[in-house]
């Protein structure tokens, strides 16, 4: 398995982990474990986290399980937004939304499915915390949107390692920021499901008003139906493509100590799309083959970041592309205009 990418996206959620500990955050940290049903019931165990700011109303859940299935390996490395009730007992109950990205591999090798792989989906998430002085036991349900869409039962303990103290503050809107993140193109001539990894420069040199660079790396581009004619048979067939896209944004910040630093924003720009079509010979007498092709694209969408901490937030994005091929060509591998909706959501870096 490709483990290298496998590590990088676990190592931008772990980013939220390297936050200092300070007096305006906090920091638990324990294992979980439960059940995962789809339709066999499979025991899974992990590690997770929940970051807190004086500065936001949101915990940052970075989590990471191993799922015991006699089938195959599998892995899930998530990132989820939690919002916990304001109540005044012990007992806090939460919900939340997160992304999700698995890996596995089947035990033995399949004609008919991908043998291994990586599947990004959606998490929707219900659960309750018992706050005691030291230590806070969970349990939690997880409904999986996407290819992987099992519903997972569990609970756990988590160690309180550092608490809120400072008063709550609205931070300043970033005028700089540095978001990775992980996308799924979610409608339109493209393949849903599959993973996307890219990485925004953003810089306001005023208040509502900025600029975008977007870049972005996503694999298994085209559906397989679309572009199976590319190739003969007994050649397997992969699409990738680098999305690099340039951006006006104008947004517009609101912010209150009760609810931290929002900063709703639209975008609209210009960029490329290069994808690549790369067949594998996977039979006797069969020819490999690679082919290329590079489309402007216009580009236009909707998101919203916010300030978790004074340097640091979740951005969520969704932005519509569509790519303008030359019908007269026959170099590349798509040949009419494709649009498609992608959905991003990420970490943000940056200053005030």
């Amino acid at each position: 398995m490709k483990r290298h990418l496998f590590v990088l996206l676990f190592g931008l959620i772990l980013t939220l982990a390297s936050v200092p500990v300070r007096a305006d955050t906090g920091l638990r940290i324990g294992p979980h474990a439960g059940v995962a049903l789809d339709g066999d019931a499979d025991a899974y165990a992990g590690l997770g986290l929940r970051l807190t700011a004086s500065s936001s109303p949101l915990t940052i859940q970075p989590t990471f399980a191993y799922v015991f299935d006699e089938n195959r390996t599998l892995y899930h490395v998530g990132g989820n937004v939690l919002y916990e009730v304001p109540v005044a007992f012990r007992l806090k109950p939460y919900f939340g939304v997160g992304a999700n990205l698995s890996a596995f591999k089947l035990n033995r090798e399949s004609a008919t499915t991908d043998s291994q792989g990586y599947r990004l989906g959606l998490n929707l998430i219900a659960g309750a915390r018992l706050q005691l002085p030291w230590v806070s036991p969970f349990v939690q349900i997880t409904k999986g949107v996407g290819e992987l869409d099992a519903v997972a039962v569990g609970g756990g303990i988590e160690l309180t390692l550092s608490e809120t103290q400072e008063a709550p503050a609205a931070p300043k809107p970033l005028r700089f920021a540095a978001s990775p993140y992980v996308a799924n193109n979610v409608a339109g001539a493209v393949q849903s499901g599959r993973l996307g990894l890219g990485l925004s420069l953003a810089l306001f040199p005023w208040a509502h008003f900025g600029f975008e660079l977007d870049g972005q790396l996503h694999g298994h581009f085209f559906r397989d139906e679309d572009v199976a004619d590319l190739v003969s048979e007994g050649v397997d067939l992969d699409t990738t493509a680098a999305l690099l896209s340039a951006s006006g944004v104008v947004r517009y910040c609101v912010s209150g100590a009760s609810y931290g630093t929002w900063c709703p924003y639209a975008t609209v720009g210009v960029g490329a799309i290069h994808a690549s079509f790369k067949g594998m010979a996977r039979e006797p007498g069969a020819t490999s083959s690679s082919k290329t092709q590079t489309d402007p694209a216009l580009t236009a969408g909707v998101g919203i970041t916010h300030a978790f901490a004074r340097y640091i937030g979740v951005r969520f994005d969704a932005r519509y592309f569509h790519a303008l091929v030359d019908e007269s060509s026959r170099d590349g591998g798509y040949f009419e205009d494709y649009g498609f909706l992608r959905l991003a959501a990420g970490v943000t870096v940056g200053f005030d």
